[in-house]
């Protein structure tokens, strides 16, 4: 074989000819500088390829890489998998998490072949060609050998490539739709309640203790007005959280939150799966809470059962008596 560097790409000549016919006039004017460059070092290199990286799996099917596509390919349904169990089971995680997950996977899932494509190229066109030379008896028949097999695909290359583009458009829309709902179900969860909310605050009553104690005492004098806020301020603060109204009949302790949004949440998961929901704010000495519970229940096995709805939805769970 020639070994004089008579090529403009720096290859020796009987190379530069072999690279040519298996990548084809578009192919050679595009990718072989870059193979002339891996040859000169003796080995592959990450070189960014945007056609690569926007062609993904259409760009590997049309260069015959199918090691590298079905890599590609697995990537991508474990990739898709892991996303569709983030956004339709992992209910704790934020929306803003999730997303930057899912844009961190596409980047990733670009970047592979768009940084690693001209490798996997330069790999494949050293089997063909050295398939050729191997199987020919002349370097001429070798060179033909090349160019029939990339004219012959050329064609078919293009067809294969444009239906994998489509197949991946309706998978990502599938994907896509089944991903939707849980999407709008994070964002709900997430906005208040108010027909659960409205009826429950009317009962509420920090509000109606300190009223009921000044009609007692307005025939009194005026002078103990201003005395009367200094004892009674401090006085309900203690005992309101023990004087809360309990439901008759058994029920499920949820737990206490300090954080309105938080006890939304919990109550909206508790609503989709088919309970009942009690809940009613609290006046502590760390501040407002909403205490969430479920029933109330007539018997205490009724109460159990929904308590161990409760524990797998992931929240706590305490049954309690009448």
């Amino acid at each position: 074989m020639d070994t004089a560097q008579d090529d403009p790409t720096g290859l020796p000549a009987s190379a530069a000819t072999l690279y040519r016919a298996a990548l084809g006039p578009a192919g050679a004017s595009a990718y072989l500088p870059v193979i002339a460059r891996f040859e000169e070092r003796g080995r592959s290199a990450m070189v960014w390829n945007t056609r690569a990286a926007l062609g993904q799996l259409a760009w590997l099917v049309y260069w015959r890489l199918w090691g590298a596509a079905l890599a590609q390919a697995g990537l991508a349904l474990a990739a898709a998998a892991a996303l569709g169990w983030l956004w339709m089971r992992a209910e704790g995680v934020p929306t803003g998490i999730r997303i930057g997950l899912t844009a961190s996977a596409l980047v990733l899932w670009c970047a592979l072949p768009g940084l690693w494509g001209m490798a996997w190229l330069h790999r494949g066109l050293r089997e063909r060609v050295a398939a050729a030379v191997e199987q020919a008896d002349s370097f001429q028949e070798a060179v033909e050998r090349l160019e029939r097999s990339e004219y012959g695909w050329r064609v078919a290359g293009l067809v294969a490539a444009a239906a994998v583009l489509v197949v991946v458009a309706l998978l990502a829309g599938v994907v896509g739709q089944q991903w939707r709902p849980a999407a709008v179900g994070a964002a709900q969860v997430q906005s208040p309640a108010p027909p659960q909310r409205a009826p429950r605050l009317l009962p509420s009553p920090p509000v109606a203790s300190p009223t009921e104690a000044p009609p007692a005492t307005p025939a009194v004098l005026p002078v103990q007005a201003p005395v009367e806020p200094v004892a009674a301020a401090p006085t309900p603060a203690a005992p309101e959280p023990v004087l809360r109204p309990r439901p008759r009949g058994f029920g499920v302790n949820v737990g206490m939150f300090a954080r309105e949004a938080n006890a939304e949440r919990a109550k909206a998961r508790l609503v989709e799966a088919g309970l009942p929901v009690l809940d009613d704010p609290i006046e502590s000495a760390r501040g407002p809470l909403t205490r969430v519970r479920v029933g109330p229940f007539e018997r205490r096995e009724e109460a159990e059962q929904a308590a161990a709805k409760v524990r797998a939805l992931g929240l706590e769970a305490r049954v309690y008596a009448p």
